[in-house]
């Protein structure tokens, strides 16, 4: 709970920073999508001159108000700057003496269409009761009664009207052409009074245009906001009691004209003036939603990636990093006189994606493309390249040059809508649409398997996004087959020639239904696209791909090195040491001896139920070295009687012929120290000599040891086995006998070591930690810094000396090390010269000097033991210790008796070896690695007869 605690309150102070600063942003946005107020003018026309898509999808709501006794009066085409296309429909209730009107908009801005009712009824006396299903103004005329407010249903919003107007006696009905007058000069009035009022202010360019006041933007935010989550400020095309529009009939594309008819040139001209209309809406305050969404996103995705710890430093570069990129198209479209291009770069506004040449040729469209990612991609390689050779170059701009590299790798995916998916499209694609499919098929199941892998849940919404693309490229097939139909594509580049004849081919073929359709405009333009591209030659198609793919992969196999270098390196160190390990396992000791058919039987069966019983084990690595004492203490009850009986000799062969698991040995033998300690502490004087002397024949029967650990776990044994000699023979417990019997033993097990055996434990005991450091550098990897590039140029620096050593006779410390007692037959003895080349790994040095210390400190305890019962028997035959004594001990030691105020006798052993720097070879410390951890010198102070605090004897 606590734990989770600090990534709770990360959350929530993010959760609210988002709050603080998003909703503000976005209450802005809506606001300034109604920056602008646009005058209407009103131009009567006939029915016939509406289209017929447009009539079509006004009739249900034409026959919803007939339902209520409205009839048509008038039609009328809008005129403002703010339509691409607008109409309006002038119902009338003779009974009820209201006006109705329809009015269908599609509003420049981007957004899609949508259908507005407004009832009005007129009074005697000037004022008009108005029933608006949306916000009409916030500064209606004074001789309005007006509700304005969204309404679900077309009948609740006449329901309302009819409550409102049901009582009023002096209702008039005035003429159409009086009525349409009226809402021309209602026009006129709202027009006037957001000028006076100071909100809005004529535009210089067209005073039918007025500009929102950005003095005035806060005032409007909180109502706005308002609107928007009360959906006023939505209108739609629809109403829960209005019914769908009918589907389009083929034979209404064949009567061109209506009545009157037009020629099939005027149709084209019709056709086209519409198409343009539509075409040239500007974006939306969504779309430039969007953007921002997007780019504030990608800075927010790069800082929680790569910057954490400096999110201003990261937004700033990564904001100029997009800027550069987004500079990178609009410099080509510029130079090649692309169309819509503006003549000022502003980064982010969006500025280069309605610019357009569609007859250009596929190597500028090619150089549009990679204008972008490619020069930020080389500039943040060659960064990242003099970074190595010059390591004095800022980290702000390595770390740019890492984002600049994430950053265009990213854009140069191979997948819509990136600019590498552009590239693949326009080479391959467009000629081969069947591909496109496939291949998006391809990519999006590749992306789940990604995400299933990493458990990501952000690459699986792309992958579901990407998926959704199939249905665009099915379209697409179909667009391509139309395109190539027609025998003059790609050879014009006129595109209002090229837009003549494609609405002039639908007309003949009877397919005028087509024009008006849902979204005819934008296959239009996909189609108009198509038919004016000029297609690649060989040499485009072949240069194009092949920088595609070198700058793909410049990226990918940078971060594969990074990632498979370590591992690479480190498998080849594993594979050396464990060359050298079969080298020194060869003169180990082998085991010849056999045991019989019983003996197999009676110890495979114990050590299963050793196994059985064991606890479970530790997780974490400290802890799992107290696993076999609490193993041992956990099967004591269990195995203690049975162990006494038990043969070590054919239990030491067992273990070295496999025959059984390697971990029953050590539980085995700690079973019967914690029944030495016990007996001890119990005060049982027999039991505790015998088990004593017991204890030690164990331990001459356990070896050699076939592992360091197995090393460890004994020597530590041993160390507390000599504690409750050294214990006993304090006490006074000991006679001459039990001492020479001790002694005898004690003398037996402080023999030199045997190089054979131990030059191999160490050697593999550093093998094993080498795999054990592969192991983890390699799960490393999944966890490495996002922040490669830091940790780059380290890695690469190892891998170089790797590859230097391994062209150099330099063997690993620890082999040399064996090497040399293997000649010199000294263990635990570090040469001031080695005579051979050494090369040192992090880590290594530490073992090797732990590894010396660990004899040295069991020899040294076994002389102190020795000295210890030798010093007892003098005493029990003079009565008293000697007046001096003081003897020196090989390694660097030194053994006095010493009197603490002449009552209690002890031995003190001293480390002469004056810390281990003064003791370390230079060879076993390069410059390059750091000191090793320095350890306390091996000071110990053994009690003799007469000392009154003894030590106490642990049970476990």
């Amino acid at each position: 709970m606590l734990a989770a605690f600090p990534g709770m309150s990360f959350g929530l102070a993010l959760l609210a920073l988002v709050f603080a600063t998003g909703l503000p942003l976005f209450c802005a946005f809506v606001a300034v999508a109604n920056v602008r107020r646009y005058r209407v003018k009103a131009h009567p026309c006939d029915a016939y001159q509406v289209p017929p898509d447009v009539r079509r999808r006004m009739a249900p709501w034409v026959n919803r108000l007939g339902h209520f006794g409205f009839r048509q009066a008038q039609v009328s085409r809008l005129e403002s700057a703010g339509y691409a296309e607008a109409h309006r429909w002038i119902l009338l209730n003779d009974e009820e003496k209201t006006y109705a009107t329809l009015e269908r908009t599609v509003p420049v801005s981007g957004a899609g269409a949508s259908v507005s009712l407004t009832f009005f009824t007129a009074q005697r006396d000037g004022t008009l009761v108005v029933t608006a299903d949306r916000r009409i103004t916030h500064h209606p005329p004074a001789w309005w009664q007006d509700i304005q407010r969204f309404f679900g249903t077309v009948a609740s919003q006449w329901k309302l009207h009819y409550a409102r107007v049901r009582g009023l006696t002096e209702r008039v009905l005035p003429p159409v052409e009086k009525f349409a007058g009226m809402l021309e000069a209602d026009e006129e009035a709202r027009h006037e009074a957001q000028v006076k009022g100071g909100e809005f202010v004529p535009t210089k360019n067209d005073p039918d245009i007025l500009r929102l006041r950005y003095t005035r933007l806060p005032s409007r935010v909180l109502p706005l906001l308002a609107d928007f989550f009360s959906g006023r400020s939505f209108r739609s095309a629809t109403r829960r009691d209005v019914a769908a529009p009918a589907k389009a009939r083929v034979d209404e594309g064949e009567r061109v004209g209506g009545p009157i008819g037009l020629s099939l040139n005027q149709a084209v001209e019709q056709d086209l003036a519409r198409y343009r209309a539509l075409i040239a809406v500007r974006s939306s305050p969504l779309d430039h939603l969007r953007r921002i969404v997007v780019v504030l996103g990608t800075v927010a995705a790069f800082i929680a990636i790569f910057g954490r710890d400096q999110p201003l430093q990261t937004a700033l570069t990564v904001l100029v990093l997009m800027a550069l990129h987004e500079a990178g198209h609009w410099l080509p479209m510029r130079f090649f006189r692309y169309k819509g291009v503006p003549p000022v770069f502003i980064p982010f506004t969006g500025a280069t994606e309605r610019a357009r040449k569609l007859h250009a040729p596929a190597w500028q469209q090619l150089m549009v493309h990679l204008g972008g990612p490619l020069p930020g991609l080389v500039a943040g390689l060659s960064m990242l390249g003099h970074g190595y050779f010059e390591p004095t170059t800022p980290l702000w701009l390595l770390d740019a040059a890492g984002m600049a590299v994430a950053l265009n790798a990213l854009h140069l995916l191979p997948v819509l809508p990136m600019d590498g998916g552009k590239v693949v499209d326009l080479l391959v694609f467009r000629d081969m649409p069947m591909l496109r499919p496939f291949f998006t098929v391809t990519s999006s199941l590749t992306t789940f398997a990604a995400a299933v892998l990493l458990k990501s849940r952000v690459l699986r919404y792309v992958a579901a996004a990407m998926f959704g693309g199939v249905l665009w490229d099915v379209k697409t097939i179909q667009v391509v087959r139309g395109a190539r139909k027609l025998p003059w594509a790609g050879e014009i580049n006129d595109e209002p020639e090229a837009l003549r004849r494609i609405f002039r081919g639908m007309r003949e073929e009877g397919q005028g239904a087509f024009i008006g359709s849902e979204g005819w405009h934008k296959k239009i333009e996909a189609l108009l696209i198509e038919v004016m591209r000029k297609r690649p030659i060989f040499f485009t198609r072949l240069a194009g791909g092949t920088l595609l793919a070198v700058a793909c992969a410049a990226p990918a196999l940078l971060l594969v090195g990074v990632l498979l270098g370590p591992v690479l390196s480190d498998t080849g160190r594993v594979v050396r040491n464990a060359e050298h390990v079969l080298e020194f396992r060869r003169t180990f000791p082998r085991e010849t001896r056999q045991l019989g058919t019983e003996d197999k039987a009676a110890l495979v069966a114990l050590a299963t139920e050793t196994e059985a019983g064991r606890p479970p084990v530790n997780a974490d690595p400290i802890l799992r070295k107290q696993d076999t004492r609490n193993a041992a203490t956990h099967l004591l009850p269990v195995l203690a009687k049975r162990l006494d009986r038990l043969d070590w000799q054919k239990a030491n062969i067992a273990t070295r012929t496999n025959l059984i698991d390697s971990r029953a040995l050590p539980v085995w033998v700690e079973v019967q120290c914690q029944q030495l300690e016990r007996s001890a502490a119990a005060g049982n004087r027999a039991d505790t000599l015998e088990r004593a002397e017991e204890m030690l024949i164990i331990l001459g029967a356990s070896e050699p040891a076939t592992s360091l650990e197995r090393r460890e776990q004994l020597s530590g044994i041993e160390l507390r086995v000599l504690s409750v000699i050294e214990r006993e023979a304090s006490a006074g417990h000991l006679k001459a006998a039990d001492i020479d019997r001790l002694d005898t033993l004690i003398s037996g097990r402080n023999v030199a070591p045997n190089p054979e055996v131990e030059s191999l434990l160490l050697v593999a005991a550093w093998s094993e930690r080498s795999q054990l450091s592969a192991i983890a550098d390699a799960a490393a990897q999944a966890s490495l810094d996002p922040r490669f590039w830091r940790d780059l140029y380290p890695r690469i620096r190892v891998v170089r000396r790797l590859l230097a050593e391994k062209n150099t006779p330099a063997l690993p410390a620890s082999v040399a090390l064996a090497r040399h007692w293997r000649s010199s037959r000294r263990v635990g003895d570090l040469p001031p010269q080695i005579g051979m080349r050494v090369a040192v790994e992090p880590g290594e040095a530490n073992l090797i000097l732990n590894f010396c210390e660990d004899h040295r400190q069991l020899s040294w305890r076994r002389i102190v033991t020795l000295s210890a019962l030798r010093l007892e028997g003098f005493r029990q035959k003079k009565g008293s210790f000697p007046d001096h004594w003081k003897h020196s001990v090989p390694g660097g030691a030194e053994l006095q008796l010493r009197m603490s105020g002449g009552a209690e006798p002890y031995i003190r052993l001293t480390d002469r070896t004056d810390q281990i720097q003064n003791s370390v070879p230079g060879w076993l410390i390069p410059p390059t690695l750091p000191l090793p951890t320095i350890s306390p010198p091996l000071d110990y102070d053994c009690p003799l007869y007469g000392t009154q605090a003894l030590p106490e004897v642990s049970s476990h």
